[in-house]
């Protein structure tokens, strides 16, 4: 005998999110990430993780799967445990709110779940309770939860804007009502979801990370994939189907580096900058007429894989005690595509003669692959740590003395990655950066380095 088919969709969606998502939302078409939410969110449920963070851009799905049908999936299979929803406002909370409860209060929900559903007299937006004695209660970030303990916490978005989040008053006041009313309502073996983009370093997230990191399992997702996945490659879109590479770019551009570092690929940086300041830069509009010399700084990948770190090149004017920016390159690249890189800067810019090259990792390999066809060459051995090269141009910044054009976007994206230095994921900019500044203010110039002034080959140019 036929079992029917909609006793087997209400069965199997009883036993798992997608396919109640699928089922309760006929429009709804997931994306990979979607099931891999829904499958870290069957664990919350299972009580097998108790702490989960969700980081995802904006617009992505996140809060329709975690805030809509995951509550009501989780109320639907444990009919007398509460919910506690929060996010930057009542009114979104509360938004969430009537949407899983008329998901409880439908045929559906009872077909799938069994139960009684949702509970007559006891239904506004901000509180209802399901027959069996489940309650739910939405409540904005800050405000007041009284009454009612959570099996289950779910926080969805506390930060509004980046107005809220560049606030040290808003940060303190939210993660002060995170831990003296929010955390004492958790019920013994409660679950807590904090579900957002990330605004700030030291956004909820980032201090409950940096207060106890192993109780938080993390599940980032950034806009972009920034190295070989299981699910994606190097450089794929979270969700091709709805925002592609393009789509993707456009969105870059319009918001500007620091915005999509931190609420597209989930790494926001520090506001003033840790060791590399973002208030020392200065830009200029047109380089000076008078370099006094030009040179090149090249930081190499590791691997020659989609995978691999980038490889960066930069086309440094001396003029005085300033370093001027000109052009730069960066990209992941393998062995070939790095001396065609290499050749092609040095075509467009044959005023700088020497070509700092980090002597390690294709570096060396790079070197001697070009030494017969590409004149100043010259290895560099980095000394000491990254960390260490960086607070040795500190001087040089700080007194306003490296410029970078205005009008070019590599600007803006040298400035966050050094403002995240060196937390960042990246570090390849700022790497080919303290190389050219340390090499340029202590090693001899080469023969020919000055284009048309009367400076002496072997002048040591100090710089600061």
């Amino acid at each position: 005998m036929k079992t029917d088919p909609r006793v087997e969709a209400c069965a199997k969606a009883k036993d798992s999110l997608i396919a109640y998502c699928m089922l309760s939302y006929r429009d709804f078409v997931p994306g990979w990430h979607h099931r891999l939410l829904a499958r870290e969110l069957e664990l919350v449920e299972k009580g097998e993780t108790d702490r989960l963070m969700v980081m995802m851009p904006p617009r992505h799905g996140k809060s329709e799967v975690t805030s809509v049908r995951f509550p009501a999936w989780f109320m639907g299979r444990n009919p007398k445990l509460n919910v506690i929803a929060c996010s930057y406002s009542a009114d979104l909370a509360e938004s969430f709110s009537r949407r899983v409860r008329d998901l409880t209060a439908s045929k559906l929900f009872r077909g799938v779940f069994g139960g009684k559903g949702l509970k007559r007299n006891v239904r506004s937006a901000a509180r209802w309770e399901l027959e069996e004695g489940g309650r739910y209660l939405a409540a904005g970030a800050g405000g007041s939860i009284t009454g009612q303990g959570g099996h289950l916490i779910i926080i969805d978005d506390p930060v509004k804007n980046s107005e809220q989040a560049s606030s040290a008053v808003y940060r303190d006041k939210l993660w002060e009502w995170y831990r003296s009313t929010l955390f004492t309502r958790l019920e013994k073996n409660g679950r807590i979801i904090l579900v957002q983009t990330r605004w700030h370093e030291d956004d909820l997230a980032g201090r409950l990370l940096a207060e106890a990191p192993d109780e938080w399992k993390v599940l980032k997702l950034p806009a972009v994939a920034e190295e070989d996945g299981f699910f994606r490659r190097c450089g794929e879109p979270l969700w091709a189907e709805k925002y592609g590479r393009d789509e993707l770019g456009r969105i870059k551009q319009s918001v500007g580096s620091r915005v999509w570092n931190a609420l597209y690929m989930q790494e926001p940086a520090p506001d003033s900058g840790t060791v590399l300041k973002r208030d020392w830069w200065r830009y200029y509009k047109t380089m000076p007429s008078d370099v006094d010399y030009w040179f090149q700084s090249w930081d190499m990948s590791f691997k020659g894989s989609e995978g691999a770190d980038y490889v960066v090149g930069q086309v440094w004017a001396v003029k005085g005690s300033g370093r001027y920016l000109a052009d730069m390159v960066r990209d992941r690249m393998d062995f070939s595509a790095t001396v065609r890189a290499v050749k092609n800067l040095t075509a467009l810019w044959p005023q700088a003669k020497a070509k700092y090259v980090e002597d390690k990792a294709n570096g060396s390999a790079v070197l001697s692959a070009l030494r017969k066809e590409i004149q100043g060459l010259i290895a560099v051995e980095p000394k000491g740590s990254k960390i260490a090269r960086a607070y040795a141009v500190q001087p040089i910044l700080e007194a306003g003395n490296v410029y970078l054009p205005e009008d070019k976007a590599f600007s803006a994206e040298l400035v966050e990655e050094a403002a995240a230095f060196p937390f960042g994921r990246h570090d390849d900019m700022v790497d080919a950066l303290t190389q050219a500044l340390n090499e340029s203010g202590t090693r001899a110039v080469p023969e020919g380095a000055y284009s048309g002034t009367s400076r002496k080959a072997g002048y040591i140019f100090k710089g600061y």
